[in-house]
């Protein structure tokens, strides 16, 4: 009987870093999976530059609410509440942005890897503006990967730089909110 206990509770303990780790994914994913297709589609474009000024404001409210529930939801502290809400816009942003710019051609993993975005990247602030150096590893490194940047619109150049903003500050949040 009692080897049957240890059997049980070293299961126990070894689910509980998965348990863990699945509340976290949850936090992080809470706001994301809360907000409606077509509200992430115009934060989105919003984010591109698309829409006044009225429109992007009722987004950000609404998005706000749907914050404020998952912040309660998830215990999130109010020192925390704001690094919370720019992490999840800056998400909605950059995977509406990755899908926009691989529709266009372009893929944003060479955005990523120039200006070493990730988990273990650098993650240079790009939330004031881009240097012409980081401009210039972006345009270098679509030439390296074999796209005419001749053929390439403004439009798309700045939806380009809107994904690179948008992944800077999801880094960068992300590193904020330590759950």
């Amino acid at each position: 009987m009692r080897k049957y206990r240890i059997m049980g509770a070293a299961i126990a303990l070894a689910a509980l870093p998965n348990a863990a780790s699945a509340q976290e994914g949850e936090k992080f994913d809470c706001v994301v999976a809360s907000v409606p297709a077509a509200t992430k589609d115009m934060l989105g474009a919003a984010m591109a530059g698309a829409g006044d000024e009225a429109s992007r404001d009722a987004m950000f409210k609404e998005l706000a609410t749907i914050t404020d529930g998952c912040v309660a939801r998830h215990g999130i502290t109010d020192e925390q509440k704001g690094h919370y809400f720019d992490y999840s816009l800056a998400r909605i942003s950059r995977e509406w942005l990755a899908i926009d710019i691989a529709r266009l051609d372009l893929a944003p993993g060479v955005v990523d890897r120039a200006l070493d975005f990730g988990p273990a990247g650098t993650n240079p602030d790009l939330s004031a503006e881009m240097s012409e150096e980081q401009v210039m590893k972006i345009v270098q490194a679509y030439i390296d990967a074999g796209v005419d940047i001749e053929k390439v619109d403004g439009a798309v150049w700045e939806k380009v730089g809107a994904y690179a903003a948008a992944t800077s500050i999801y880094w960068n949040k992300r590193k904020l909110l330590p759950f």
